[in-house]
């Protein structure tokens, strides 16, 4: 319903008939017409784009402008309150200062050993009523203040709920439970909230789901965390090394425990990364580092979807020893409820007994556990829009289900009773809590400056901002021109139509893993556009230009982030050298595909982009998902790292619906993107990792498997294959015989098979780049600096096999 009422569809075959271009031009003219009147819209109109069934060289004299592909899933942008505003409007008290300061001091103190204590936190699913949270606070406080000498307690107040696929998505995204998205009042009434809670002498505890909310809250939080979907994103990462509480990170949802080691190591380090200032411009983070990061158990999932729980005692000492082994202090915290109770809230009291148990026998590497509790055991479906909310149960979860308060005060009495044994067992009294120091003159320096009082509970771990240039700016700087936005548009067109079963071609894209020199880049390109122009009329070449590069823990991550590649991380600079590396490309006729990692870096590129991938790190997490409704191009959701193919799927569905999430608007402001929804999302195989073992998931079963499992959700079955990363067992040599399989299977008809990655450069192999160590000047011209590439001439062995399979693929179509 959001697509131009008429577009231009391309079909691959020399030499048409013009009978066959005025047929096909009544048929969309007529479908144009029943499309108009669903929509409620003039059918008179002339169709916006006229049909034009093009030959291989897909001439067109057709203007095309930024308009065509800039912004075209976009609803409409809203303005959000500058965070600065809103501190001022709900401003944080000496007292409060006081008591955040106190609470992070305690929390600190005990993931360290200083402290004995255990911090529990415990609280509802997510909050959806102001009025039941604070009931529910008023009755934690009690038990905090009663079980104080064994345990810290804070009050679960999660604002933001991510999704399998969709749903209501959290007070500060929906607060008025009926599909209206009215962020601005639902960061206020999260902002108050939090206030009213520490006023009240309760401690809170969030989830952060991007890096623009923090700067309404975060000033308010003692702990946060970082949930299963989202540990492995790189942002995330960097995003916990800048907040100023301790943070969390879960282990992922197939139970992978690695991820959330690693993320600890990468929370501790420096980073630098895209957010908004407090005056909501668009600015460059700069970090310290978060030291008190530590890991969370929560369970996980295998694939055949049973839930395997990871509180017993091997399980923590095994993440205890590994978290030794990379120099983090072992921390970890145990959650009750998710996949360690079977998604059962009755299991809660289970999982807490097991951890006492071991409490009680003298462990001390558990510092914490989480607990799922609201007023009312259970839950009860929110259907926003739809359901009455009249009808909800008053302190009953809207999302998971919870304990109620009784049996939330009886795990907390057996949690106080384990500290106490454990405090006896080592023969020892209550550890003195070291004091907690205080700002001098803290009345006298509030007075004088209401900013400064942030000072002491906001933007600790921040080294600096520096500010970024607006979009906007970039844009005039390094214009759309006519000629980028035919080359854009067509081969976004290209690929729709590929994807809708129109166009038989397969999809390859194909380059360097990343982009570390620009000159390389371009011949490459150079080398690449032969090809395409060789294959065209059996492959839809896109060449591969990744900017942004995760990482396990820390080292280069891309050429927006460090242009230089010296870690001075001057990231105006990178996006300058991004977009015209992108205008470069699109003005030779090469469509270029890249994958975004963040919310913000895509109003500077994504315009000049054909293609787009979100990876295995990142298809789990919901602003990803939110981003790719946004985005104007076609785009693949690689599976898991831990090979699950279930989170791509669940991907795919939910970036075709709409979605509001913030970002920030082409003149660098923060604001509300309300989305149409892609329509255009796919699956991308890349196999996976269990421990120190690759799994390839590019066989003709798998492949029928996930098509089988995206029919039944309602899609079409479009399948993608990298054949490097796990499933060449991170081995480039190994990306031919790969090619070979897939050539197989397309040859034999496999029609799920819409296209394929390869990482491909001048050179083959790779090379190491240490930012700030390595001397720029010795790196070999032509070879990557991340993963190890094949070279060109390889690269055109493979096309070559793939153009060959798609023939043989439209040949058996035609005698079957």
């Amino acid at each position: 319903l959001f697509r131009e009422p008429c577009r231009r569809t391309y079909i691959p075959v020399a030499g048409i008939m013009a009978s066959i271009e005025q047929t096909l031009q009544a048929i969309l003219s007529r479908l144009s017409t029943i499309e108009a009147k669903m929509e409620g819209k003039r059918t008179d109109a002339p169709p916006k784009k006229k049909l034009k069934v093009e030959t291989a060289q897909k001439a067109s004299d057709e203007k095309v402008t930024r308009k065509d592909i800039d912004d075209i899933r976009i609803k409409k942008i809203v303005p959000v309150v500058p965070p600065h505003c809103l501190l001022e409007e709900q401003c944080q008290s000496e007292q409060v200062a006081k008591h955040v300061m106190k609470g992070r001091h305690t929390v600190d103190n005990i993931l360290k050993g200083k402290d004995d204590r255990m911090f529990v936190v415990c609280g509802p699913c997510s909050i959806h009523d102001v009025k039941a949270a604070k009931e529910y606070a008023s009755l934690l406080k009690k038990a905090a203040a009663e079980l104080s000498k064994d345990l810290f307690i804070i009050m679960r107040v999660y604002f933001e709920k991510p999704r399998t696929t969709v749903g209501w998505k959290g007070l500060i995204n929906d607060p008025k439970l009926d599909g209206t998205f009215r962020i601005n009042q639902g960061l206020r009434t999260a902002r108050g909230l939090l206030l009213d809670l520490n006023e009240m002498g309760v401690f809170a505890g969030v989830e952060f789901l991007d890096t623009i909310s923090p700067q309404f809250i975060a000033d308010l939080v003692v702990w946060g965390a970082i949930g299963a979907r989202t540990t492995e994103s790189q942002v995330h990462r960097e995003l916990a090394s800048g907040i100023s509480a301790p943070i969390g990170f879960k282990n992922g949802t197939s139970g992978n425990l690695q991820i959330a080691i690693d993320a600890c190591q990468a929370g501790r380090g420096a980073h630098s990364f895209l957010s908004v200032t407090k005056q909501g411009m668009a600015a460059v983070v700069h970090t310290k580092g978060n030291s008190a990061c530590h890991v969370i158990l929560r369970g996980g999932q295998n694939p055949a979807g049973d839930y395997e729980s990871n509180y017993d005692q091997h399980s923590i000492n095994k993440v205890g020893e590994k978290m030794k082994k990379v120099g983090v202090p072992p921390a970890v915290v145990v959650d009750c409820s998710h996949a360690n109770s079977c998604k059962k809230h009755t299991n809660q009291p289970i999982a807490s007994k097991a951890i006492a148990e071991q409490v009680a026998a003298g462990s001390d590497i558990i510092k914490g556990v989480m607990i799922e509790s609201n007023l009312v055991a259970g839950n009860q479906k929110l259907k926003p829009g739809k359901t009455d909310l009249s009808s909800l149960v008053y302190g009953c979860s809207v999302t998971d289900a919870c304990m109620d308060f009784k049996s939330t005060y009886a795990v907390l009495k057996d949690l106080a009773a384990a500290v106490s044994a454990r405090r006896k067992l080592k023969n020892t009294e209550s550890i003195t809590i070291s004091p907690f120091a205080e700002p001098a003159e803290m009345k006298q320096i509030y007075k004088e400056s209401l900013s400064t009082i942030y000072q002491w509970t906001d933007d600790i771990h921040i080294r600096k901002i520096t500010p970024l240039l607006p979009p906007e700016c970039m844009h005039n700087e390094i214009p759309c021109t006519e000629d980028i936005a035919k080359t854009v548009f067509e081969a976004r067109s290209c690929i729709s139509d590929i994807l809708a079963g129109r166009d038989d071609r397969l999809v390859v894209i194909v380059g360097p893993c990343s982009i570390h020199d620009t000159k390389a880049a371009l011949e490459y390109a150079k080398l690449l556009i032969e090809e395409r122009k060789k294959h065209m009329k059996d492959l839809h070449i896109i060449m591969r230009v990744y900017f942004e590069k995760p990482r396990t823990t820390v080292g280069w991550k891309g050429l927006i982030n460090d242009p230089d590649l010296d870690g001075s991380y001057k990231i105006n600079k990178g996006l300058r050298v991004a977009r015209t590396l992108l205008a470069d490309l699109a003005r030779l006729g090469l469509p270029a595909g890249v994958e975004f990692l963040d919310v913000m870096s895509p109003q500077y590129l994504a315009e000049f982009v054909s293609w787009g991938a979100i990876g295995a790190r990142t298809t789990e997490s919901q602003i990803h998902r939110e981003l790719v409704s946004a985005i104007s191009a076609p785009v693949g959701f690689k599976n898991g790292t831990s090979g699950n193919t279930k989170v791509a799927i669940d991907a795919c569905m939910s970036s075709r619906c709409p979605h509001s999430f913030l970002s920030i608007t082409k003149q660098g402001l923060t604001a509300i993107i309300h989305t149409k929804g892609n329509d255009n999302a796919h699956v991308i195989l890349r196999g996976g990792k269990v421990g120190d073992m690759y799994f390839q998931n590019y066989d003709e079963n798998t492949i029928k498997k996930v098509a089988k499992k995206m029919e039944g959700a309602g899609m079409r079955p479009n399948i993608m294959v990298d054949l490097s990363h796990a499933n060449s067992s991170k081995d480039h040599k190994n990306q031919p015989s790969v090619c070979e399989s897939v050539c197989t299977m397309i040859g034999k008809g496999e029609k799920g098979l819409m296209g394929v990655m390869i990482e491909s450069h001048i050179n083959a192999g790779n090379q190491k780049l240490k930012p700030g160590k390595t001397d720029v000047c010795s790196l070999k011209y032509g070879v990557s600096v991340t993963d190890a590439c094949m070279d060109f001439s390889t690269t055109k062995g493979c096309l070559n096999k793939l153009a060959e399979a798609v023939r043989a693929r439209r040949a058996l179509a035609k005698n079957p």
